[in-house]
């Protein structure tokens, strides 16, 4: 999905993918034109059905009746070569999959009792405003509790540690859910923390030890910026205040501070302008940027949103270096099917996440995006207008295709909606974009004290400005929109009768009979 046939980048799925002016295959990023046929339902089907059954599944967890259904649907599927069939087996086998939490009073009376626990550390840690938190597995109970110990403190995945503090419930039940899920039994506040024995290294630890260095070097800037910054560029939100957290989410650009395909795009983007000027060959730079992105996640602390991303800007590079060679054909490529792949891989990966506010806020933007950006993309009017004006109005309709789609699940976690994110985003994407590479581009600077305060100065007169931005944009009159609790359902509603009129336009559910085909105004 490209937009704009002579510009310089081109939003695929929420990624923002670099394409060169004036190339012929400049708009290869595009939606098939011959409706939906049922070889194209068919994985976001099955995505979209998994989703559902482990939503159902955690709402009636332990259902019987769900694996012998879910075979049954696949039998009936390789006998008719039906491929509903196979949504309906995946919906089947999500609600089969989600098991009972099991309760054991006496593993919770141990739990309040406990003083001091030894167990291993099975997570990244992530700082807060006064603490660092992660996760540990304790020997002698078989559980994992949610540790928070002194700030200075330096831990990292796979090390033996012993903790001396308190046992703590999670509170508001929210929370607690949201633990219970990860299979996280509960809080200990450690007051002090001794390793026992060093980690054996793996993945994971490397990872945290490249964190910790970047943090370190983060933590040479002025209070606001080093919390700033360390959200961008590593997704560490506990730095900032409540305050400053709460003044995003009013003015609705919360998902700036979440790593993402915008975080990943402005990466790849610089990254691109720089292959390019090297006159590195397209499949060439695809090669290239595909590991790095895939180090950035990693960086990032395999968060959803940049799994996704990442999964999804793989597809579009192998897909560009296999048609090259005339392996594929251009048309095959299509970001519904990028989306749905993510989707089942992150699905797969953590099957709690269908619940969290991550998955369904990351997924809803990019399907609002690749579903309604069309209606713009294809536009006489877009295309009449000069370059300069197109980039802005580019920008404001991909913001407004991604609010649109995540509208019920904002309303939903916050209970209010955002009047002026539009506007918000309008500003603040650009700056976020100068910000992270600002942040990059500085971060060498503050390895010499020569050079690191002059460093800290330009960043900190970056960064300031920015949450002051932030700040006055979340206190305009009429900012927050509160909501009812009925407004998401009615929403969803609303969009499934879309879907459903839109579908009745297609061939895959309704044939329309030879030579017919759907109106050409609706994406896909």
């Amino acid at each position: 999905m490209v937009l704009g046939a002579n510009g310089s980048s081109a939003c695929y799925l929420g990624l923002d993918v670099p394409v060169e002016s004036g190339h012929p295959h400049t708009s290869f990023i595009i939606l098939a034109k011959e409706g939906l046929p049922m070889s194209r339902a068919l994985l976001p089907g099955i995505a979209a059905a998994l989703g559902f059954g482990l939503t159902l599944g955690y709402l009636q967890p332990g259902s019987p009746w769900a694996l012998v259904t879910a075979l049954s649907f696949l039998l009936l599927t390789a006998w008719r070569r039906w491929v509903p069939g196979l949504w309906l087996t995946a919906l089947f086998l999500g609600i089969a999959s989600v098991r009972p939490v099991e309760h054991r009073p006496e593993l919770e009376l141990q739990l309040s009792l406990l003083r001091e626990c030894k167990g291993i550390v099975v997570d990244l840690p992530e700082p807060t405003a006064k603490r660092l938190s992660f996760t540990v597995e304790l020997e002698n109970l078989g559980v994992r509790l949610l540790a928070y110990g002194p700030q200075d403190l330096f831990v990292y995945p796979g090390e033996r540690v012993q903790l001396f503090g308190r046992y703590g419930v999670p509170e508001p039940e929210g929370w607690r859910e949201y633990l219970a899920r990860r299979g996280i039994h509960g809080l200990f506040w450690a007051d002090r923390v001794e390793v026992l024995s060093q980690s054996k290294g793996g993945l994971l630890f490397w990872t945290a030890r490249a964190r910790e260095a970047l943090r370190s070097l983060l933590f040479r800037l002025p209070e606001k910026a080093r919390a700033l910054l360390s959200a961008l560029l590593l997704g560490s939100r506990g730095l900032l205040s409540s305050e400053e957290k709460e003044a995003f989410r009013e003015a609705g650009v919360a998902h700036l501070l979440a790593l993402s395909g915008l975080h990943v795009g402005i990466l790849v983007a610089g990254g691109w302008f720089l292959l390019r000027l090297l006159r590195f060959p397209r499949a060439w730079r695809y090669f290239l940027l595909i590991p790095a992105v895939g180090l950035y996640v990693l960086i990032g602390g395999l968060r959803v949103s940049l799994l996704r991303a990442a999964v999804m800007f793989g597809v579009v590079g192998i897909f560009w270096t296999l048609w090259e060679r005339g392996l594929v054909a251009k048309a095959w490529l299509d970001p519904l099917q990028g989306l749905s792949l993510a989707a089942l891989i992150v699905l797969l990966i953590w099957p709690w996440s269908v619940r969290d506010a991550a998955f369904q806020l990351s997924f809803s933007a990019t399907a609002g995006i690749v579903l309604l950006l069309p209606f713009w993309t294809g536009s006489p009017l877009r295309k009449s207008l000069p370059r300069f004006p197109r980039y802005f109005l580019d920008l404001g309709v991909v913001s407004a295709c991604a609010q649109l789609g995540v509208l019920p699940f904002l309303a939903s976690t916050f209970g209010y909606l955002a009047s002026y994110g539009l506007l918000a985003n309008l500003i603040l994407i650009p700056w976020t974009t100068i910000l992270v590479w600002a942040g990059i581009l500085g971060l060498p600077f503050l390895v010499f004290p020569q050079t690191g305060v002059w460093a800290g100065r330009v960043l900190a007169g970056i960064c300031e400005p920015y949450l002051w931005a932030v700040e006055k944009l979340g206190n305009l009159p009429g900012a927050v929109l509160p909501v009812g609790e009925g407004f998401a359902l009615w929403y969803l509603l609303a969009l499934l009768s879309l879907l459903i009129l839109r579908a009745a336009q297609e061939d895959f559910l309704f044939p329309l009979g030879h030579g017919l085909k759907p109106h050409r105004a609706w994406p896909g």
